[in-house]
């Protein structure tokens, strides 16, 4: 079994993360300082990357936290959310989640310590509406490494969506029949060009692994399922920012 506490504990500048027991805190430079904590089974830990220097009270929460639920960290698939967190009061953050990912998404010691990332799970507060819970390996991947900024304290939500679509008027289109990973501006821009271009239509999905269609067909559409109504751009806008980040509680 892999000792972690020796492990972190050679790492340069290492020393005790005051406020949690079993945890660590060092940093390289002022790039970056990360956080690290024992699991309760003593045999994982969990680790939180932050930009600049470390907000000790965040990091504690976060950490204490991830350890509270550590049953449902370690079963991350590949992703873990753990509801029922707020950050710390003098934080001024909104995140309303802490998440988790399994070792081969986050690779944050793949390379001098292989033995440490093998046990080590990435942890850090996110948005609830960032994770479908049926995210591949793949999809992980990419929304850890190049979408979620999960270093960044003061980001702002980047809603999960799939989107595919498909506009004559403007030549623009998706690439195969399945929903790919997009980024929220990306949708809105397409949700616009489906003015007055006939026979152009956008499917997109939010976290709640919910669907939607926008078209045009003599005039502009949205559809749940079956059923499709009318809608003006201003209402449609309003709709898949509030589907994104909030989602729905029915079929509306």
């Amino acid at each position: 079994m892999t000792d972690i506490a020796a492990v972190v504990q050679g790492f340069g500048g290492a020393r005790p993360l005051d406020g949690l027991d079993d945890s660590w805190t060092w940093s390289t430079g002022r790039m970056f300082s990360y956080a690290l904590a024992l699991t309760t089974d003593k045999a994982h830990a969990v680790q939180i990357n932050v930009k600049g220097e470390l907000d000790t009270g965040m990091a504690v929460s976060v950490l204490s936290y991830a350890r509270e639920h550590s049953p449902q960290v370690l079963s991350a698939a590949p992703f873990a959310v753990l509801e029922g967190w707020t950050p710390p009061p003098q934080s001024q953050a909104h995140f309303d989640v802490v998440a988790a990912t399994i070792p081969a998404v986050h690779r944050y010691h793949e390379l001098k310590h292989p033995e440490l990332n093998e046990v080590t799970y990435a942890v850090f507060p996110a948005y609830r509406c960032e994770f479908s819970g049926r995210e591949t390996q793949s999809e992980a991947e990419d929304r850890f490494d190049r979408m979620l900024e999960v270093a960044d304290l003061a980001r702002l939500a980047t809603p999960w969506l799939r989107m595919r679509y498909d506009n004559p008027r403007t030549r623009g289109g998706s690439v195969g029949t399945e929903l790919g990973l997009a980024w929220p501006d990306k949708l809105i821009t397409e949700l616009r060009n489906l003015e007055n271009s006939e026979g152009a239509w956008i499917d997109f999905e939010n976290f709640q692994n919910k669907q939607r269609r926008a078209f045009w067909q003599d005039g502009l559409r949205l559809a749940a399922g079956d059923d499709s109504r009318s809608v003006d751009m201003t209402e449609l806008i309003g709709y898949a920012q509030q589907f994104l980040f909030k989602g729905v509680d029915d079929e509306s």
